[in-house]
């Protein structure tokens, strides 16, 4: 349907300022509030949260990472790839969680962590085992690992029916305790992803699951796309300039983020929608959206991320390629990095482009989003229509 578009280059615009202020929360409330860090409730998974790093104040959280828990034998392997991945971030520390329902281990002696010499213990003989917490040797991997990357291990946690437990305070002479019970409705974390309107879905699948559309496109949206794509080209046949179908593109663009902004009552209709995804098409429009997708308004950007997941939703696959990839950048950029990687490999799906498989590529590689935003916010002033 859409057909190339030549493009032009914007002027620069200003690097994105990181704000100052740093979140203090406990092992517990980062527990509490781990379905909202990702996006879904973990299951039998190891997750990190990388802290610090690449400039950033020492407490605050700057990358998380989450696994599927693997066999026993292969601790020592998964704890030297979680680890690596964030070796160019230079963290300060992390948070370990190992997220599983596995029963309690029977141990004769709880070694706490891997170079503390513990005594053994006296009652031995009338109580032959202790229990001991699940996955201790994966989480003394981890924090060999950490610590040869000159990384300190705040604390590493078991998450367990709806309750918690600190490997390192496990008692060696009596074992793991009954834990305590999460309480998500008293951690700061958890109140400032409801305040933010963050979603959380039932599990993983559910998260990729959104960037893959379950209806057809409609007849109408379909036909209002054909006609605002024919209208398009109609335009570049009769000699009208790149730069002025750009910024008349770019101001529906911006009509259209206005009206998905929280609290707004207006509704898009088919031939909006349509002429928004047209829009994109045009390179120097889809620049724009990329730049505006890394800024740091946080009303703007969730305003924007709604239009980009509605039009990857509804409109046809052919053009459903950019509203995809904004969708996965802006995923990213917040740290949801498996609705992120789903929506980029839609985009991919639907129209290969470099620009979606480079920014797949660094999404794998676990760029920091300060890195994306550096190259991404240099168009110009997005509100400069």
């Amino acid at each position: 349907m859409s057909k190339s578009r030549r493009t032009r280059r914007p002027p620069a615009r200003p690097r994105r300022r990181e704000p100052e202020s740093v979140l203090r929360a406990g092992p517990a409330e980062f527990a509490a509030a781990l379905p909202e860090l990702l996006g879904f409730p973990p299951v039998e998974s190891l997750v990190l949260l990388f802290l610090g790093g690449d400039g950033r104040p020492d407490r605050r959280m700057s990358l998380t990472l989450r696994l599927d828990l693997l066999p026993a034998e292969h601790d020592r392997e998964v704890a030297r790839q979680v680890v690596s991945r964030a070796a160019a971030l230079r963290p300060w520390g992390a948070l370990v969680f190992v997220v599983s329902e596995d029963p309690d281990d029977q141990v004769a002696l709880v070694q706490p962590d891997p170079w503390r010499d513990v005594l053994p213990r006296a009652d031995v003989v009338e109580r032959p085992t202790v229990p001991d917490l699940p996955r201790r040797s994966l989480v003394h991997a981890v924090i060999e690992e950490l610590s040869a990357l000159g990384a300190q291990t705040v604390d590493a946690v078991l998450v367990r029916d709806g309750r918690w437990w600190s490997y390192p305070d496990v008692v060696p002479a009596t074992g793991a305790g009954e834990g305590t019970s999460l309480d998500p409705a008293t951690s700061r974390l958890t109140g400032i992803a409801a305040l933010s309107g963050e979603v959380v879905d039932p599990d993983r699948d559910a998260v990729v699951a959104r960037a893959w559309p379950a209806r057809p496109t409609s007849a109408e949206l379909a036909l209002a796309c054909r006609r605002a794509d024919a209208e398009l080209d109609v335009a570049i046949a009769r000699g009208a300039q790149l730069d002025d179908l750009a910024d008349d593109g770019w101001a529906q663009v911006l009509r259209a983020v206005a009206a998905c902004a929280p609290g707004s009552r207006t509704a898009l209709a088919d031939q909006e929608l349509a002429r928004v995804a047209v829009a994109l098409t045009l390179v120097p429009v889809r620049d724009r959206a990329l730049a505006l997708t890394a800024g740091d308004d946080d009303d703007l950007l969730a305003a924007a991320e709604a239009l980009w997941a509605d039009l990857n939703a509804r409109v046809p696959d052919e053009l459903a390629a950019v509203p995809a990839l904004l969708l996965g950048l802006a995923a990213w950029l917040r740290g949801a990095g498996v609705l992120a990687v789903a929506a980029l490999e839609r985009s991919l799906w639907c129209v290969p482009t470099s620009m979606a498989e480079l920014v797949l590529q660094a999404v794998v590689a676990n760029t920091e989003p300060a890195v994306l935003r550096a190259v991404l916010v240099d168009p110009e002033e997005v509100w400069a229509a």
